[in-house]
């Protein structure tokens, strides 16, 4: 791995965050839901993290996760955005075996945001996570599934799922072929420093 890997960026911004804070790798992983196993193989980048996963993580440390995130995150604020598909200045975050570009803008009292994700096949599942909020993905292609408390839900092109983060949730592309799917969320996840949303 070189310094511009994701991961290690990531995984440095959140140690660095966490060791400013005082707090432990243990109470880490007690507020944000993940284990201190997973967190500190984070930490130095050998696990890549999902969005949702960073998300808990920079609640658990009460910082937007574009400080996790650096400059991937960052984008210009505007009163509206069209999001082309050539468009080489959207914001693209690729963590592991996922790969978001943000499709919504950055607007004032921004209240959601829409991130075309493709998912690549992988052995294993991502880890469970549970945070505020709720979420709602749509796939597009492939085949996704959602490891839920009571069952797996498995998703096709044309099947959606909406629910509360709050409910321990993790995801797992089992399929052969890559998913792509529309995730939206009720808060920007990629949204600068001092944004007012």
């Amino acid at each position: 791995m070189v310094e511009s890997d994701p991961a290690l960026q990531v995984g440095a911004a959140i140690k660095r965050v966490r060791s400013s804070r005082g707090m432990t790798l243990r109470e880490l992983a007690e507020r944000c839901g993940l284990s201190p196993g997973f967190l500190s193989l984070a930490e130095r980048g050998v696990n890549a993290i999902s969005l949702t996963s960073l998300f808990a993580i920079a609640g658990a440390l009460e910082v937007d996760a574009v400080e996790l995130l650096g400059a991937a995150g960052q984008r210009r604020r505007a009163e509206y955005a069209v999001s082309r598909r050539d468009d080489v200045r959207a914001a693209r975050v690729v963590m592991g075996e996922r790969e978001h570009r943000v499709l919504t803008a950055e607007l004032p009292d921004q209240r959601l945001e829409v991130l075309a994700t493709k998912i690549q096949p992988t052995s294993d599942s991502s880890p469970v996570t549970q945070h505020d909020g709720e979420e709602f993905c749509y796939v597009l292609s492939g085949e996704l599934t959602f490891l839920l408390p009571d069952e797996s839900v498995v998703l096709a092109a044309g099947d959606s799922i909406h629910f509360k983060s709050a409910t321990p949730h993790a995801v797992h592309n089992q399929g052969d072929t890559v998913a792509e799917v529309l995730w939206t969320v009720d808060r920007p996840l990629l949204r600068r420093p001092g944004a007012s949303c």
